[in-house]
C-alpha cells in the first residue's frame, strides 16, 4: 500500500478467501482511515478467488463509498474477471461496457 497524491493504492496478491478476505477489509478500513479521495486496488496478482474474496471486494468498495471515496479496481486478470461476470458484479465494479456500447475488440475492418 502507498499513497500517491489524493489516492492510496493497494495491491492484492496471492488467493482471495475465506483466509485473506477479513485481512483485506481490515488494510482497507486503515486505508480509508487516511480519507482518500480514491482508493485504488490493483488485483492483478490474485491467482484465485471464492465467495467470501468476493464478500471481501464488495465490502471494500462499500466502505470507499461510505467513506466518500472513489473506488477502482484495476488489473482484472481473466480468472477474477470471470467469476466477477458469472456473478454479474462485473458492473457493479465498473468493469463492463455500458449498455448498448460495444467494446472495442480489434482493429476496425478496412
Amino acid at each position: 500500500m502507498f499513497r500517491e497524491d489524493d489516492a492510496v493504492l493497494l495491491g492484492v496478491f496471492g488467493e482471495l478467501d475465506a483466509f485473506t478476505g477479513p485481512e483485506l477489509c481490515a488494510v482497507v478500513t486503515g486505508c480509508l482511515a487516511q480519507r482518500p479521495a480514491r482508493l485504488v486496488m490493483d488485483v492483478s496478482g490474485v491467482s484465485f478467488c471464492d465467495a467470501s474474496g468476493l464478500t471481501a471486494l464488495l465490502k471494500a468498495r462499500e466502505g470507499a463509498v461510505r467513506a466518500g471515496a472513489c473506488f477502482v479496481l484495476t488489473g482484472v486478470q481473466p480468472v477474477l474477471l470471470r467469476i466477477l461476470a458469472i456473478t454479474h458484479l462485473d458492473a457493479g465494479f465498473g468493469l463492463r461496457p455500458p449498455h448498448g456500447s460495444t467494446p472495442h475488440t480489434g482493429p476496425a475492418a478496412a
